[in-house]
């Protein structure tokens, strides 16, 4: 099958009701999301990550015009959407590295895989909350939230329509269900434990 071609980012023209016009940048998933939420989602500009406008306000308008979108937020909203934060440390919206990381040389077997490694530094994130991560703004969110978000990317993986988004959409299932598990006390291991049990 064809690959996706890269989701493009375009101009956004954002104007704070009583407080003038700022800009941000903003991709064709962004736009869904925004829509889908009611709330503004922009892309990083160094890094096109896709992040929650700061302070996660109401969008009161948002439309798609040739070449950029126009976007209407209420009064007090965070003027300077990416302030001088680092971007997040975990992104489930970056494709870029997809083809480029090399597998591993012995199959995936080693002592600590991926998914554990990614369960350890999920568990650090809840424990210290750090500023900018997206894990810390998911838990920051609670439960229902993340449960909600999960099933998105649930959906989005059905929605997939070749290999190369069903690989990465399953990339982010799976990252959502581990900030799950992590938020409702749970580990990846009792998972693991219950799919051996299965096929005992």
């Amino acid at each position: 099958m064809s690959s996706k071609k890269k989701d493009p980012s375009w101009p956004v023209m954002v104007q704070i009701s009583g407080e003038g016009v700022t800009a941000a940048l903003m991709n064709r998933k962004a736009f869904r999301k925004s829509i889908e939420t009611g709330m503004p989602w922009i892309v990083h500009p160094e890094t096109e990550r896709i992040l929650p406008w700061p302070g996660e306000p109401q969008s009161l308008s948002l439309s798609e015009f040739s070449g950029c979108f126009l976007l209407t937020l209420p009064a007090g909203s965070i003027p300077e959407p990416y302030g001088t934060a680092p971007p997040p440390e975990v992104n489930p919206d970056d494709r870029t590295d997809m083809e480029e990381s090399p597998p591993s040389e012995n199959g995936g077997t080693e002592k600590n895989p991926v998914i554990e490694e990614l369960s350890i530094l999920i568990a650090q994130r809840h424990k210290t909350m750090p500023e900018g991560s997206y894990t810390t703004h998911l838990f920051e969110q609670g439960i229902d939230k993340i449960l909600k978000k999960t099933g998105e990317e649930a959906v989005e993986l059905l929605l997939a329509r070749n290999d190369k988004d069903v690989i990465y959409e399953s990339a982010d299932l799976i990252y959502h269900l581990l900030v799950l598990l992590e938020a409702s006390g749970l580990s990846w291991s009792e998972v693991t434990r219950e799919l051996s049990r299965r096929h005992s």
